[in-house]
């Protein structure tokens, strides 16, 4: 694996940090102290322990890069927000995907999605996005919740806002969550090629996304109920909706080349640029995904290129969408075979306080890719 994997590395290597801590939570080091998984979630990490380092950073952590480890170090609490970040993203990336040929498919180790992080087509555009949106949106909670010690509330949004409400309450860290996550992601990019501009825009366009999703909630108060004044906050969006704005972009990806003046006189900043592959096409915008190579068609499997194919999977025989027999098996056909199900059926609450339940058996029809 070239140095292009190391964003998945880096994803492994946090979930497998937190899994590798657990085994420390259930057995005392040789100084006869324990570790609980508060530990591990809070005040320390399990990362400033010269006894526990070892066992944690090796081999996982080793995916990280220094400055990675680094800021683990400097945010006490913000290891698990970083890993549940990371798990909820994988978990959105499979559920966007979930009836398109490629489904985000994952795999145990330190290299979790694949082969296809090395390639620069749009299915990596999406797994950089949705896993820098996945941190950012986590950290940011993270704050609001006090979960992690560097940071708290946004409350720089205090005072008069409008003639019936005003801004208070605690409003999601969504500034720290991008800085945060620009630090953390971003800098396990190295290089200055047309890779190195594609993961670094389509980073930031995951972390923008959570950004300009964040929306005002309020609150009423008032005498008997009337809403005479509100107080408001802004809050974060769910990490579904901003899947859904990231699987959208996905679908209307720009194809980009690297931008090269070809002057002596060009800044570096002119020269570290992307331009569209089809020049009456208009510049990439922040939010925008990025590719520049074609995606494989994902119809079969490929050890090569690390693709899994469709047979097996299950698709709709009525539909003409992408979960459609026709399209999702590739043409090849599909296979029906009904299956007999169990499962509780209606349910009756009794006052106080049991439900009971029949069992219904009834037949499912499946469908299958040849």
């Amino acid at each position: 694996m070239g140095r292009w994997a190391l964003l998945p590395s880096w994803v492994s290597a946090t979930l497998l940090l937190v899994l590798a801590a657990l085994p420390a939570a259930l057995a005392a080091n040789s100084s006869g102290r324990w570790w609980g998984i508060v530990n591990v979630a809070s005040s320390t990490n399990l990362l400033t322990d010269s006894k526990s380092l070892q066992l944690v950073l090796e081999p996982s952590l080793q995916l990280l890069s220094r400055k990675q480890r680094r800021l683990i170090r400097q945010n006490p609490g913000i290891l698990h927000s970083v890993s549940g970040g990371l798990q909820s993203a994988v978990r959105e990336c499979k559920w966007q995907f979930r009836n398109r040929r490629w489904n985000c498919p994952t795999a145990p180790g330190p290299h979790l999605f694949g082969k296809i992080v090395n390639r620069g087509c749009r299915e990596t555009a999406f797994i950089f996005a949705i896993t820098s949106a996945g941190v950012t949106h986590s950290v940011a909670r993270s704050c609001s919740e006090g979960s992690i010690e560097s940071c708290t509330c946004d409350y720089r949004r205090r005072g008069p806002g409008g003639p019936d409400w005003h801004w208070g309450g605690c409003s999601d860290n969504i500034d720290f969550g991008r800085l945060f996550g620009r630090e953390f992601v971003d800098s396990g990019e190295k290089g200055r090629d047309l890779r190195f501009l594609m993961n670094l825009h389509n980073n930031e366009a995951g972390r923008t996304t959570v950004f300009s999703e964040m929306r005002q909630e309020c609150k009423c108060h008032g005498m008997s109920g009337s809403c005479t004044v509100r107080t408001c906050w802004m809050r974060l969006p769910t990490l579904r909706a901003v899947g859904d704005v990231l699987r959208d972009r996905f679908d209307g990806a720009s194809r980009v080349l690297y931008g090269n003046r070809g002057s002596n006189r060009a800044s570096r900043a002119e020269l570290l640029r992307l331009e569209p592959e089809d020049p009456a096409h208009k510049p990439p915008s922040p939010q925008d995904l990025v590719y520049f190579e074609k995606s494989p068609n994902f119809c079969t499997y490929s050890g090569r290129l690390g693709t899994a194919g469709t047979a097996g999977r299950a698709c709709n025989s009525s539909s003409p969408a992408l979960d459609g027999c026709e399209l999702l098996c590739c043409g090849r056909g599909h296979r029906t075979r009904t299956q007999r199900v169990t499962e509780r059926c209606n349910c009756t609450f009794h006052w106080c306080c049991h439900v009971s339940c029949r069992n219904c058996t009834h037949t499912r029809v499946l469908h299958e890719c040849l």
